[in-house]
């Protein structure tokens, strides 16, 4: 395998890893997929610096495994320092990652000079223990969702990827909505905190700053409730998906956006221990092991994080994302319109207004509006 050399531009971030992980011999990888065979091995990058041209210029592939609102910065952070005929894979793909790749590397995509293909979902579903030292690797995902800019690459993009993930599935997703579109946290997170916190919830009623007694665990308390949503977002964002299908051939396959049952069972297959029905497929899942709610500890408890990704990356990225191509396709989202209403407000935002992605922090978003995006047509450019 081919030496993995780390860009770590955050603060002083480069400098502690380099020092921890060597003390410690490599960071250790406590990979849990199988819980009835744990393994644990380590390794130590080849070099890790904090300036781009110490480690890029080398690069044939570069995996910018980052939350949506640090890619862009590290785009164009990397960008004077690709290799000609480099492939950026951004994991997850979601979140607006094609047009801020449009906005910061256009005109390398254009000449051919770089491939940058948005992969879902995340390869890994693992959690930091101890910094620089050890991580807890939950899951593995079996296969993957890819599309590329420019979008004829996609296939030696998709070649490349399975071939670095040891032989695993990749399918190429026709255009890049197909991406922004599937399952994954902006159909999850979302459904399930106003299946917990909403009208009729699990938890009781949210209003400003109340407090519950204690933090439950996310997934293992799953009700039907949160179910009955995910599925009515699932719904939703494969009617957006069947309606590009049907406006532009070509774009994709109406199969290419599973259901969100089906999604999650074959990305964690072997570790779900009921797949009775869509609760049982979350609460029952080893991959979903040990999460807790977005929530944080105040006097008497615990009261919602809205500084927590689940809110401040959900909700303006991914779920945003839903939502205008939605507008854009001249699809309807009610349950989507009506869990951004009940949080927003707590949120101090207006991104939904009178049914359409319009209101006053939508330049805030990873959405096609926010990037002045009028038209489906104008978004499927390659």
């Amino acid at each position: 395998m081919a030496a993995a050399t780390v860009f770590a531009g955050f603060k002083d971030e480069a400098e502690r890893l380099q020092k921890i992980s060597s003390e410690n011999g490599g960071i250790l990888i406590h990979d849990r997929c199988d819980p009835n065979n744990i393994k644990e091995y380590k390794a130590l990058p080849k070099a890790v610096s904090k300036n781009a041209a110490d480690v890029l210029p080398s690069a044939d592939y570069v995996i910018a495994a980052l939350p949506s609102f640090a890619v862009q910065n590290v785009l164009t952070d990397i960008k004077p320092h690709l290799k000609q005929g480099a492939t950026v894979y951004v994991m997850p793909g979601q979140g607006g990652v094609d047009l801020m790749a449009k906005s910061v590397l256009g005109d390398e995509i254009k000449s051919g000079k770089v491939t940058v293909a948005g992969i879902f979902p995340m390869p890994l579903n693992c959690r930091i223990s101890e910094w620089g030292k050890r991580v807890e690797l939950a899951a593995l995902k079996p296969s993957y969702h890819l599309a590329s800019l420019p979008a004829k690459n996609a296939p030696a993009a998709a070649k490349t990827l399975s071939e670095l993930l040891g032989g695993r599935k990749v399918v190429v997703t026709g255009s890049y909505p197909g991406i922004s579109l599937q399952t994954g946290n902006p159909n999850i997170h979302p459904a399930r905190l106003y299946g917990l916190f909403g009208p009729g919830s699990q938890l009781g009623l949210y209003s400003e700053g109340k407090v519950y007694p204690e933090n439950p665990l996310f997934y293992e308390t799953w009700d039907d409730n949160s179910s009955k949503l995910t599925q009515a977002i699932c719904d939703e964002r494969q009617k957006v998906w069947a309606a590009i299908c049907q406006k532009f051939p070509g774009s994709g396959e109406p199969d290419q956006v599973p259901v969100v049952k089906l999604a999650i069972e074959t990305l964690y297959a072997g570790q779900i221990a009921d797949t009775s029905s869509l609760t049982t497929v979350f609460s029952t899942n080893d991959g979903y092991k040990g999460f807790r709610c977005p929530m944080k500890p105040v006097d008497g408890g615990f009261t919602l994080d809205f500084e927590s990704r689940y809110f401040s990356e959900d909700f303006p990225d991914s779920f945003a994302t839903y939502k205008g191509l939605a507008d854009l396709a001249g699809v309807e989202t009610p349950t989507i319109d009506e869990i951004f209403l009940f949080f927003q407000k707590f949120m101090g935002k207006e991104y939904v207004k009178d049914g359409k992605l319009c209101g006053a922090n939508v330049k805030e978003t990873k959405s096609p509006q926010a990037f002045g995006v009028k038209s489906l047509e104008d978004l499927l450019k390659d």
